[in-house]
């Protein structure tokens, strides 16, 4: 599996630097200038995306933890998310990193990870909200085949369907069902089934979470898809100061649809190729052409090379 995710990610860069060179590395070059010393602008949005998504979590905790306070948890989230960058898990391997420096904090590892299994639930559920936003806006915005259409409205149902499944066996215990599940195909590793107890408690702390703070749920909801509108707010902007301004609808549009198809592509790290390839094709449907999608796919890069290494030194001095 490691073997097939490296020549994923082989197969993947070759195809972006194959597409940055057909677009045209000079042209590229040029359009990366434009931004000149208003670059520092395209860093505010995922400082306020991380402190929205910060905010859902601290609602995801069945009892704030003491002495933890919101800037804590914005820093942990960073280095936890760098984490889930740089690995092909599904932005899965970056949890147990968050869970982790909660534990040296003081904060018990059931709560921690409760909250953290919550808030991910939370994240999904808000970003399908978006793409159906998204999804709703395209016919009006966007020249696509009514097959790619379909496509892209077939995936979002069934990224729907998962992330509601997702939250709903929380409810009813999702430890549980798993190992159950595990036994009966005898798949089930003994050290999974020493810790039976504890992933028992865990079930319970999210059933509980569920029953009595629901309220706390459908706030934190409410946060992560804010965090998402400022996500499309981040394309908006970026699309202004290269000099091809279009409307904040058109934006969230194609931010959603771009982070759609990115979903599509977890299991390679950053969706290396797959984001730039749907900013290009998405772009072409805009009638922007290939190069300011080429551009905005390195610029958001760029972006997101800078908060990931701010996420890796908090790691560092951590530790």
């Amino acid at each position: 599996m490691a073997r097939i995710k490296f020549l994923l990610l082989v197969i993947a860069s070759l195809f972006l630097v194959w597409m940055l060179h057909a677009v045209g590395w000079d042209k590229i070059l040029h359009h990366l200038t434009l931004l000149g010393w208003h670059w520092p602008l395209i860093l505010l949005p995922y400082f306020l995306v991380n402190l929205f998504d910060t905010l859902a979590w601290y609602y995801s905790f069945d009892r704030p933890p003491a002495g933890i306070s919101i800037r804590y948890l914005f820093f942990n989230r960073l280095a936890g998310e760098a984490i889930n960058i740089l690995t092909p898990v599904g932005s899965l391997g970056g949890e147990p990193v968050k869970a982790m420096m909660l534990r040296k904090e003081g904060v018990p590892l059931t709560d921690a990870t409760a909250s953290l299994v919550i808030c991910k639930g939370i994240l999904v559920l808000s970003l399908v909200l978006y793409i159906f936003l998204g999804l709703a806006m395209a016919p009006f915005l966007f020249t696509l085949s009514s097959a790619w259409l379909l496509v892209l409205v077939a995936a979002a149902v069934s990224f729907g369907l998962g992330a509601l499944g997702f939250v709903v066996i929380q409810r009813y215990g999702i430890c549980r069902l798993s190992m159950e599940v595990l036994e009966k195909c005898k798949f089930l590793p003994p050290r999974l089934k020493k810790h039976e107890e504890a992933l028992c408690r865990l079930d319970e702390q999210m059933s509980t979470f569920y029953r009595h703070h629901i309220w706390k749920f459908w706030v934190a909801v409410g946060l992560s898809f804010v965090g998402w509108l400022i996500h499309g707010l981040e394309l908006y902007i970026i699309f202004h100061l290269l000099d091809q301004p279009i409307s904040f609808p058109t934006a969230l549009c194609l931010d959603a649809l771009i982070t759609l198809i990115s979903s599509m592509a977890f299991f390679i790290p950053g969706n290396l190729g797959v984001q730039e390839g749907g900013a290009v094709l998405l772009t072409i449907g805009l009638h922007l052409g290939a190069l300011i999608g080429a551009t905005f796919s390195i610029v958001r890069r760029l972006r997101e090379g800078f908060w990931l290494a701010v996420g890796l030194v908090v790691l560092a001095y951590d530790r």
